[in-house]
């Protein structure tokens, strides 16, 4: 299982992280439904690149996306991009920077 991915997404030029889930967030309804797991997710893009001080980001937007099979990194990756953002996923749209 991985634990965390970091993504630069170009069309949104944004970083995706999407962070496995733990266990703790899951819902006793949805355990009853059938998931078992889960990813959180969040995207964010840099305030500036101003190369003389810190490279400061805003959260956009963050989410999680539920799974009944426990997902590897992939298939949690393209499953969060979906969401976040609201489009299929384009593989040549990713560039996986960082994978735990």
């Amino acid at each position: 299982m991985f634990s965390a991915i970091l993504a630069w997404v170009k069309s949104a030029k944004a970083f995706l992280k999407v962070q496995a889930g733990t266990g703790d967030n899951l819902l006793e309804e949805d355990i009853r439904e059938g998931f078992t797991d889960y990813c959180l997710w969040s995207t964010f893009r840099p305030d500036s690149i101003d190369t003389d001080g810190e490279l400061d980001m805003i959260c956009l937007d963050s989410g999680m996306f539920l799974f009944r099979d426990y997902p590897d990194a992939m298939t949690a990756l393209r499953a969060c991009y979906t969401q976040a953002f609201d489009d299929t996923y384009d593989e040549s749209d990713v560039t996986v920077l960082l994978e735990e």
